[in-house]
């Protein structure tokens, strides 16, 4: 696949580390859904285009992926991007706490990735942060109903000295024997083991 995306810059960061080994294993451990939040916004996206590499891989492996952005220019040119993958993925506009909080199909593999998350500010780096990291937390409590045995969470933008985007979510799985942390990168990658 890397071939194939060679052009973005996601396939040549840090992040693709924990991204292959999210896809490893959800493989290995025969997941079948990919749930998504924040969808692909940007032809070639710099710091992204996850929804176009799940696409291609869930059309490779006969796999499922649901795509969420509250903006419907983002859904829409998802869906334009990612028209080869179409039969494998569904873009959804919603808030993606709404969303999750109403979907009801066990996830296999939750990547969140919605509302960005500033670039740290000397002496504000948390406070600029505490946003986009308290909606990840949200979306998490939303979507843990819906988490198994096995089930994998990749959460993006984690190297930030703000702690990023998971940080909050983060601080909570440390307390929870049921979550094991795997991977701490540029994403954190965790596992439910029970």
């Amino acid at each position: 696949m890397a071939k194939e995306f060679d052009r973005l810059q996601v396939i040549h960061s840090f992040h693709y580390l924990t991204f292959k080994t999210a896809l490893n294993l959800f493989m290995q451990l025969d997941g079948n859904l990919i749930v998504e939040t924040g969808s692909m916004r940007i032809e070639d996206d710099p710091g992204g285009a996850y929804t176009l590499l799940w696409g291609a891989f869930c059309k490779r492996y006969g796999k499922k992926l649901i795509t969420v952005d509250i903006l419907p220019e983002v859904t829409n040119f998802c869906k334009e991007i990612t028209n080869e993958y179409a039969d494998y993925i569904t873009c959804i506009t919603q808030n993606s706490v709404e969303f999750l909080k109403s979907f009801d199909e066990p996830i296999d593999l939750l990547f969140l990735d919605s509302m960005d998350c500033p670039i740290p500010i000397e002496g504000k780096a948390r406070a600029s942060a505490e946003s986009a990291q308290r909606h990840n937390f949200e979306e998490f409590e939303a979507a843990k109903k819906n988490l198994h045995k096995n089930s994998l969470l990749l959460m993006d933008d984690n190297n930030f000295s703000s702690g990023g985007k998971p940080w909050t979510t983060k601080n909570y799985l440390l307390t929870q024997p049921d979550w094991i942390c795997l991977l701490d990168y540029a994403q954190s990658l965790w596992i439910k083991v029970k």
